[in-house]
């Protein structure tokens, strides 16, 4: 908690807040480079690893159809995994999601999204195994998320997210063990309006 209140006091400091109103039209297209802490366990057969901690980044992208609804999809560097009494499992993904997004509010700042995300795996698929079992090289799994949005200019906000992400398909190759991903994120990230 007391991250996120670092946060905010610091974007309250080094970014003037105008309030402008960013409701985007028709086929409005935004860019967001974020960043973010993630906080992720793997599940084997419904039983909860130790959290594994760290950094996320990448962009996403919104397409919008109206005011309301856009279509959000990215590319996202993210470690997922967890930790046991003598182990940590860390495997590093690409992440690409594709969300329905809504922007609700008087000034549409705040969204909520969800959708599914399918992700690559870039480390070496047999220099680590979870509980003697080989990792996929690919996982699919659903995602929800909100957000709110600052406005610093028409064409530039602040916007604050956390996405969560819960693994559908198993990890284990051999698929002896159910064995999933389930974590989320806090990001910040820069609005650009194309």
């Amino acid at each position: 908690m007391e991250i996120i209140k670092k946060t905010v006091y610091l974007i309250l400091i080094f970014f003037p807040i105008n309030l402008y109103s960013q409701v985007r039209e028709k086929k409005a297209i935004e860019l967001t480079p974020k960043i973010g802490y993630s906080t992720f366990k793997y599940y084997a057969s419904g039983f909860p690893s130790g959290k594994l901690n760290s950094i996320n980044f990448g962009v996403t992208g919104d397409y919008y159809f109206n005011q309301i609804w856009s279509i959000q999809t990215g590319i996202l560097y993210q470690k997922m995994g967890g930790k046991t009494f003598y182990d940590k499992f860390q495997i590093e993904y690409i992440n690409l999601p594709i969300n329905a997004n809504w922007h609700f509010g008087s000034k549409r700042n705040w969204n909520f999204n969800i959708g599914m995300t399918t992700s690559f795996r870039l480390n070496d698929s047999e220099s680590q195994s979870i509980l003697g079992a080989k990792i996929k090289n690919i996982q699919s799994g659903f995602n929800i998320g909100t957000g709110y949005k600052i406005e610093v200019s028409k064409r530039i906000g602040i916007l604050i997210d956390y996405q969560f992400f819960s693994g559908a398909t198993g990890l284990d190759q051999d698929e002896i063990y159910v064995i999933t991903n389930k974590g989320g994120n806090l990001n910040i990230g820069t609005v650009f309006k194309l």
